[in-house]
C-alpha cells in the first residue's frame, strides 16, 4: 500500500471515529432533553463551534493587547501556516484563562521579529500536553535556573520537588520539617520529564535522584517562546550581544 493510500485510510478512520462520537453525544442529548437526534446533534455542534469561535476571538484580543504594549500595531514576522494554524486550533479548545494567556504570548512572541525564538510546530504539540500547573512549575524552575544565586553543581544537583509549586529551590538539609513532594507536583513533573522539558538530577555518586530536577535545553527554548514581553526581549538582546 502506498503512503498516500495509508494517509487516506488514516484520515477515514479518524473521521469515522469523530462522526461516531458526535452521534453518541447527540443520542445522549436527545434522550436527556427529549428532542430529535438531529436537533441534539445540531445543538452540540453549534455549541462547540461557538466555544471555539469565542476562544479564537479571545486569543486575538489578547494578542492585540500584547502587541500594543510593545508599541506594535501589527505582527512584524510572517509565520508559516504549519505553525500558525495548529496554534490557533489548540488555543480555540483551551478554556483555562491562564493557558489562554500563554497561547496569546506564544503567538505574539513568534510574530515579533525582535524576539529571538525558534518557531517549531513541535512546541505546539508539547504545549497542548501541558496543564496550567505544568507551565507554572516550568516557569518557576526556569526563572530560578537563570538566577545567578541558584548555582547548580555536584553538591547542589537540582531543584527539590518538595518546595514546588511555591518555590524552586535546592534542598535545605538543615531545615526542620522538610516538606514531602505533593502528589500533583510529582505527576506534573513526571509529565514535564516525559516531554523532555525537565530531567532528573543525579547525586554526587551518579545515582538518579527523583526528588531533584533540572530544566533541559528544550525546556529553556520553550520558555523563551512562552516568556512575557520584557523577559523575552531581554533574553533576545542578551543573546544578540554575545
Amino acid at each position: 500500500m502506498s503512503e498516500e493510500a495509508k494517509a487516506v485510510q488514516e484520515v477515514a478512520k479518524t473521521t469515522g471515529t469523530a462522526i461516531q462520537a458526535v452521534e453518541k453525544m447527540g443520542k445522549f442529548i436527545s434522550d436527556v432533553a427529549g428532542v430529535p437526534i438531529a436537533t441534539a446533534v445540531g445543538i452540540f455542534e453549534d455549541k462547540l463551534r461557538y466555544i471555539r469561535w469565542e476562544n479564537q476571538l479571545n486569543l486575538i484580543h489578547k494578542a492585540h493587547e500584547k502587541l500594543a504594549q510593545r508599541g506594535l500595531s501589527a505582527p512584524t514576522r510572517i509565520l508559516p501556516l504549519q505553525f500558525t494554524v495548529p496554534l490557533v486550533e489548540a488555543a480555540s479548545l483551551e478554556e483555562d484563562d491562564y493557558l489562554q494567556d500563554m497561547w496569546a504570548t506564544v503567538l505574539v512572541n513568534a510574530a515579533d521579529e525582535d524576539i529571538e525564538v525558534q518557531v517549531r510546530r513541535a512546541f505546539i504539540s508539547i504545549l497542548e500536553d501541558m496543564t496550567s500547573l505544568d507551565v507554572q512549575i516550568l516557569r518557576l524552575i526556569g526563572a530560578a535556573a537563570g538566577n545567578p544565586n541558584h548555582h547548580l553543581d555536584i553538591l547542589n544537583p537540582g531543584f527539590y520537588l518538595g518546595y514546588l509549586p511555591d518555590e524552586a529551590s535546592a534542598l535545605d538539609e538543615f531545615q526542620s520539617g522538610i516538606p514531602e513532594p505533593k502528589k500533583e507536583v510529582r505527576i506534573s513533573v513526571g509529565n514535564l520529564q516525559r516531554l523532555n522539558l525537565l530531567s532528573i538530577s543525579h547525586t554526587v555518586d551518579g545515582v538518579s535522584d527523583p526528588n531533584h530536577v533540572r530544566i533541559t535545553e528544550l525546556g529553556k527554548e520553550l520558555l523563551r517562546l512562552c516568556s512575557n514581553d520584557e523577559g523575552a526581549r531581554e533574553s533576545s538582546q542578551a543573546n544578540l550581544a554575545q
